[in-house]
């Protein structure tokens, strides 16, 4: 029996180190260059690998950022539904979930850029991140939280586009506006939450 010759498979961890590699040296690349400056070669030669390699994980440079995106996503919707847990009441639940939402993108700057801010990125790409089922998904989770505060037969979507569009409104002031003397980020999201259902 002769072996083949070439390299032996890859397994899924060894797969998935290496995606892991390239989207975390692409994630500090893009907030110190920002994406349009980073090519797939630099990216390679920081990755310590040759461009085909990041091709044979990534289709191109925006999947890449796409999948940085979802992988914040998923830490902060994680946080906010590990705090939902125990929490019985609709209201607490509703305040809970915002101030996690806020809290998140206060303390993690770095992370609001990469989501809010980044640019020279197309307005496709985005759509196509924001039509993901699983991006719907997580922001429809504040969509259910605000229906269970309202009266009964109550349509949520324009209070909850409203939340949603606020609680942001709150970390990009405490995010890029920081000479301005702003109320605490966890006051203003709970005037914001108050208003949703008052």
């Amino acid at each position: 029996m002769t072996k083949k010759s070439g390299r032996p498979a890859r397994s899924q961890v060894d797969i998935q180190a290496m995606r892991t590699k390239i989207a975390n040296v692409a994630r500090d690349l893009f907030r110190e260059e920002g994406f349009d400056a980073v090519s797939i070669r630099r990216l390679a030669k920081e990755v310590g690998c040759a461009p085909m390699t990041i091709y044979a994980h990534f289709d191109n440079k925006t999947a890449i950022l796409r999948h940085l995106w979802g992988d914040v996503l998923n830490a902060l919707f994680t946080e906010i539904q590990i705090k939902l847990v125990r929490v019985k009441t609709a209201g607490e639940r509703l305040e809970i979930a915002a101030q996690t939402f806020v809290s998140y993108w206060v303390q993690n700057p770095e992370h609001f850029r990469l989501i809010f801010m980044s640019n020279d990125v197309m307005r496709s790409d985005v759509d196509t991140f924001i039509q993901d089922g699983q991006t719907l998904e997580y922001f429809n989770s504040f969509n259910n939280l605000v229906q269970d505060v309202l009266p009964a037969n109550t349509n949520p979507k324009s209070k909850t586009d409203v939340l949603i569009s606020g609680l942001i409104g709150i970390a990009l002031c405490h995010n890029t506006i920081r000479d301005y003397p702003w109320s605490a980020p966890e006051i203003m999201t709970s005037r914001l939450v108050t208003g949703t259902y008052s």
